[in-house]
Order: structure tokens, then sequence, then C-alpha cells
């Protein structure tokens, strides 16, 4: 079902509240009275005069200025930004309260929790707010709602929001002033207040396909989800299980104009649209919103991959491992800088090598390891055969030559090996080397795990 009105006032007249009566259904306030749509719009003109001077000695009756709100089945306006409060009763709407026209939270969150009038967040005096206040009727004044979060969202304005049981569930909102850039959409985050922990708590960053509009106005609710309504669409979204459902059908909702607040009575919407300068009072019937309009149902909050304490832990242990393999490197590259390093096949010296037999490595071999060889055991590193004193020596001094030759090619040594007497007895001939600097040639993993 759906059907249009036109509002019972000049098209002209921007002074005037829409909002809801605690009967739920809609009303137009102006400073004279009340026009009360039924099946017609009907008049009821204030007992007198009393509220239009002095709403007028505040400010312009429209919703820049002031806001509506019921509580405990009372009709209340509320200065937009705190301050002055009025209750409807005695058929006029009578002042309570004791404060001044601050605007300190201009454009926040407002919400009843607990039978009080509360207001998160909004814009005054050159700052956005990330506090809560509330309306104490006890004492007719604002107060400031403690809390023990150590989490704070950053201050904001005009935040999409929803209270459900104890929390004040909050979506995005602004923090750029009216005219500023990229004003629509300052905020990504979701979170919520606990009324009952006294603390702030995020759900997460906002899903990018939701693109919301944020306006002045709290949205009405249905089964605890809020309704947003605008041109292409309407959107409930569900903070409990984080989801949010797009409604569209033809034009359904063309014309809709978001400076007014809009209402539900009964599975009826109501809302204003401008149809050629002309204000209309829109209602249209949403019990069977899910059967009878195309939906689009998405998560409300994006994926975003948390590192658990077993991967912080494995990644810090990474790290650590990779530091410690760069320290091996340095290390390894000073273990082998001035050694004489050998293999099967060569000896090796800084960036340089040079090919050596059998022999040749097996007396460097030994000689790296013991600081003495005698020239018995060079004898049977040479042949495991007998031969006359003089051919060993001879075969011997080739050995060592020859070896010499090349570690002179390497290391610009004429003697790395040289020709002693073995110092436990002199008669013995012996033949010496460096051997702190002469080492077998290790790869980098075994020097990485040896040492």
């Amino acid at each position: 079902m759906f059907s249009q009105t036109r509002l019972p006032i000049n098209d002209s007249v921007q002074n005037f509240l829409f909002s809801q009566s605690v009967n739920k259904s809609p009303i137009i306030i102006t400073t004279n009275g009340i026009f009360e749509f039924k099946l017609k719009w009907e008049y009821t003109p204030f007992a007198d005069k009393s509220f239009k001077k002095e709403i007028n000695e505040i400010d312009v009756l429209n919703h820049a200025n002031f806001f509506t709100i019921i509580n405990s089945n009372k009709l209340y306006i509320v200065s937009n930004g705190a301050g002055p409060v009025f209750i409807y009763r005695n058929n006029t709407f009578e002042r309570i309260d004791n404060s001044s026209l601050h605007k300190n939270q201009f454009g926040g969150a407002r919400f009843i929790y607990n039978n009080k009038i509360h207001i998160y967040g909004g814009y005054g005096f050159w700052s956005f707010k990330s506090f809560i206040t509330f309306f104490d009727e006890n004492i007719s004044q604002w107060d400031l709602l403690y809390n023990d979060s150590k989490y704070t969202p950053e201050g904001r304005w005009k935040p999409i929001y929803n209270i459900i049981n104890d929390k004040l569930y909050v979506l995005g909102g602004r923090s750029g002033a009216a005219g500023s850039t990229n004003q629509d959409e300052s905020f990504s985050d979701v979170f919520y207040f606990d009324f009952i922990e006294k603390e702030f708590v995020s759900v997460g960053k906002l899903n990018p396909s939701i693109t919301p509009k944020y306006t002045l106005f709290s949205y009405p609710k249905i089964d605890d989800n809020i309704l947003i309504v605008n041109n292409k669409h309407l959107t409930k979204i569900d903070f409990e299980n984080l989801t949010f459902t797009n409604y569209s059908r033809g034009k359904a909702f063309s014309g809709v104009d978001n400076k007014y607040p809009s209402f539900i009575d009964d599975q009826k919407l109501y809302y204003i649209s401008d149809l050629n300068g002309e204000k209309l009072l829109n209602l249209i019937d949403i019990a069977s919103i899910d059967n009878e309009f195309n939906s689009e149902t998405f998560p409300l909050i994006i994926n975003e991959s948390r590192i658990s304490v077993t991967q912080y832990i494995l990644f810090v242990f990474l790290i650590a491992f990779v530091f410690w393999i760069i320290l091996k490197m340095f290390s390894f590259k000073d273990f082998i800088k001035g050694l004489i390093l050998y293999d099967e096949n060569n000896i090796y010296f800084n960036n340089d090598s040079v090919l050596i037999t059998k022999n040749e490595q097996s007396l460097i071999s030994y000689l790296s390891e013991k600081p003495f060889i005698t020239a018995p055991q060079v004898n049977s590193i040479i042949s495991d055969q007998q031969f006359a004193k003089s051919h060993f020596t001879a075969l011997r001094n080739k050995l060592v030559g020859d070896l010499n030759e090349k570690l002179f090619m390497l290391t610009n040594n004429k003697k790395c090996i040289i020709e002693t007497k073995l110092p436990e007895d002199n008669r013995i001939k012996a033949y010496k080397a460096d051997s702190s600097i002469i080492k077998k040639k290790i790869s980098f993993y075994t020097f990485l795990f040896r040492n």
C-alpha cells in the first residue's frame, strides 16, 4: 500500500517539526499548535502563546535547531546540541530545563536509555565530541556520562546509530563541517558503547558497499533494526547480526526529502517527499517488504585478517631467525677472510683457487689440524712402499715445494710450509704451517649449524 498526502502548511513555511505523537501517528509541530495525521490532518491549537513566545526567544523552530523524542509516553522538544528542553503537557510545550543554549553537541546521536534523553558525540565550539551526556529531569540539567573505557572512538557528528538493550551501536559519521570537502563519509568504523561495562568496543570496519548519507535524525526501528530511506532504496541495518539489506522496487522511494525525519507506525513507513517543490507526506506499507521488494543482503563489516597470538609468536620467531641468519652471514665472511681453505680438489684464498693433487690435499689437511708433520709421516702420504732415504727425500721436497708454489700463487707468501725439527726430538725432521689459517672449506649451511 502506498499513498501521498499534502502537508497542511504552506510549502514556503519551513519553521515546523515533522514528528510522531506518543500514539505513533505523524504530526507537524508549529509554534501555534499541532497537526496530527489520522485519516486526514487534524489541527489542535496550543492552550496559549507561551510556547511561541519562548521558542522564538531561543531559535527558529525547525529541524536544524531542534529535535523531538518520545520518552515514557511523553513527547519532548530538545535543542539540537543539548540545552533547552520542552515537554508536551496541558496542551502546550513547557520548558523544563535550567540550562543554556550552548549547542555543544550539534548533530549528535539522540536516544533514550534508562528513561533519560541521551546525546552521543556532536559538534560544538570548533571540536567534535566523543562523550555521552544525558538530561536529568531531577535537577533539570544536562550531565556527563562517565566511562571507564580504554578505547574511545574519534569524535564525530551525524552518525548512524541504534540502541539495543544496553548497547549503543554507532556506524560511521562525519568530522567535516557542512560545506567542507569530503563531508559525507569521514568515518568507516562500527563500534558500540556498553552501558553496563561503561566502555566503548570496536566492532570493525564498514563494508564499502554501503554508502550511507548522514543526517541529523535518528532512524525508525523495526524489530531492533533501523530503516534508512533514500531515493534509490530502503536500507535495513541489523547491528546484532552485522548485516544490511537494500530493498528496491521501481521508483518507490523517489523524491525523498532527507531534510526531514522518517517514522514507522505499525508496519507503515512515513516520510516527506518533495514533488516539484510541493511537500508531501508519504505512507508505504512495509509489512511484506521482504516478499514484494527486490532485496540484497550484505555483511555490514569487511573481513579483516586478524593476527592470532600463535601467528604473532611465529612472526617474531621468523624475524629473529632472519636476523640471526644475517649475523651468521657476516660471521661467515669474517671466518673465511684471510684463511687458506681446502677441499678434495682445490685450495682457496680470498676469491682465488688452485687445483691440488691427492697427496697435497692430505698434507695440507694434516697441517690444518696438527702443528707439525714428521718426515716419516710425509713419506707415508707419498707411498706405502719402501724407498731409499734419498729417494724419499727427493719426493718430499717435490711435494712440499709444489704445494708451496701453489700457496705462493694465492697468498704471495713463499714459505707457507716450512721445514724444521720436531720440538720433542731434534733428530727428527718435520714440517710446519700456521694451522690457524688453514681450514677445511665448509658450506655456509654447515657453518650455520656448527657454531
